[in-house]
């Protein structure tokens, strides 16, 4: 059965906002993830501007397909998002209706579950309101593993986004040496490699990007860096 509307980030944006004005206990431990997630990504690649990392190309009779037909959480069961917003889940469509919104809630996924998409997530602020999204990391594995073992055209619309999105955080993160976590700039690099084996060595851009940001870091802490690096980036040395 088909959904009865698609959103566009305006319209996540929207439903952001009311349901965190309709819950605003609940709402803050709801993680944003699929479609919404990746359009979340989608925008603040857009807006950045990257020289080097830019949205993929989407061709006109594609685009359709990053639409997302709801806005899907992680946080609740089923049978508590269904008490919680006072309306059936409907198994056909897989969401819930609530105040014209498409709600999905769900409780696993290939690499995802509630537990794994509460402990890596981040918190987004806006002018208006504040949301929790899944990082783009954790995303991107199980993006991987949609795209692996079914065949829906948005998993590989999605993916290749998430791919150039990483790609300029992991630069720009180590642009940033006063604010940068080695920590989790090695975790987040760790999934991703276990996610795509090649992430790391196919694109010259990154590549390079990656070797000269790590050469110029010189703080002590960020030797963990500099030893991945040797392991992992083609070429690299000091």
């Amino acid at each position: 059965m088909a959904l009865p509307k698609i959103y566009d980030w305006d319209k996540i944006r929207a439903a952001l906002k009311q349901l965190g004005e309709d819950f605003p206990a609940e709402f803050p431990t709801w993680v944003l993830i699929g479609g919404g997630a990746c359009w979340f990504y989608r925008v603040t690649l857009q807006e950045a501007g990257d020289p080097d990392f830019r949205v993929p190309p989407v061709r006109a009779e594609d685009a359709i397909h990053w639409l997302s037909k709801d806005v899907d959480f992680m946080g609740l069961t089923e049978a508590e998002a269904a008490a919680l917003l006072q309306a059936p889940f409907k198994p056909e469509t897989h969401t819930i209706s609530y105040r014209g919104l498409e709600v999905d809630f769900l409780e696993e996924g290939f690499r995802l579950t509630m537990d794994v998409a509460a402990a890596n997530s981040r918190d987004v602020r806006t002018p208006d309101f504040r949301f929790t999204v899944v990082e783009p990391a954790i995303l991107y594995a199980e993006k991987g593993a949609l795209i692996a073992n079914k065949s829906r055209p948005q998993d590989f619309l999605h993916h290749a986004l998430l791919a150039e999105f990483l790609k300029f955080e992991f630069c720009t993160d180590l642009e940033k040496p006063a604010t940068l976590d080695a920590h989790d700039w090695l975790a987040n690099a760790r999934t991703v490699k276990t996610a795509d084996q090649d992430f790391f060595t196919r694109d010259p851009k990154l590549v390079a990007r990656l070797q000269r940001n790590i050469r110029s870091l010189t703080s002590h802490e960020h030797g963990a860096l500099k030893h991945w690096a040797k392991h992992h980036l083609p070429g690299y040395t000091e």
